[in-house]
């Protein structure tokens, strides 16, 4: 899904987008989770200047494997995010490189006349999946020897 700049040029008013997006149209795909729905969002979307600034809320429930004890298990996210675009700044030739400052990096860039939302949506999904999701913190996970898993009992191994 894209949003038109011009239209937002044009309006008096932020957009509000209110909108399920399914997992075809998202790019989430991760080795330890999984959409379980799709991820509700609402959006309001504003233009001052260049910059477009998105407020939104975003709604979902993923599966996710165990990084200790490889069970699956699920989790709802609620998230509420503040994204500031910019346009992609203009680099005069090949190799030239832009340098970015710390106070960029809480910065996002388009480029042309249109803002994907599906990417905004898939990004701020992926920021919310851990990089090694356990099921619950006292998870004993597998025995590095036998692979039983330490929740339901102990094993014999030295």
């Amino acid at each position: 899904m894209f949003v038109d700049i011009n239209l937002l040029r044009d309006a008096d008013e932020p957009l509000l987008i209110t909108q399920d997006f399914a997992e075809g149209e998202l790019s989430v795909a991760s080795d330890v989770s999984l959409l379980k729905q799709p991820v509700y969002a609402e959006l309001q979307i504003s233009l001052s200047g260049e910059k477009i600034c998105v407020n939104g809320v975003l709604k979902a429930k993923l599966e996710f494997t165990c990084s200790r004890c490889v069970k699956s298990f699920l989790r709802s996210i609620k998230k509420n995010f503040k994204v500031i675009y910019q346009p992609d700044p203009v680099v005069e030739g090949d190799g030239e490189e832009f340098s970015l400052i710390y106070t960029d990096l809480d910065v996002g860039f388009y480029h042309g006349q249109q803002l994907d939302v599906a990417a905004l949506i898939s990004e701020q999904v992926v920021l919310e999946v851990p990089m090694k999701p356990v099921c619950k913190e006292q998870c004993g996970g597998l025995c590095d020897q036998c692979g039983m898993d330490l929740n339901e009992g102990s094993c014999d191994c030295q």
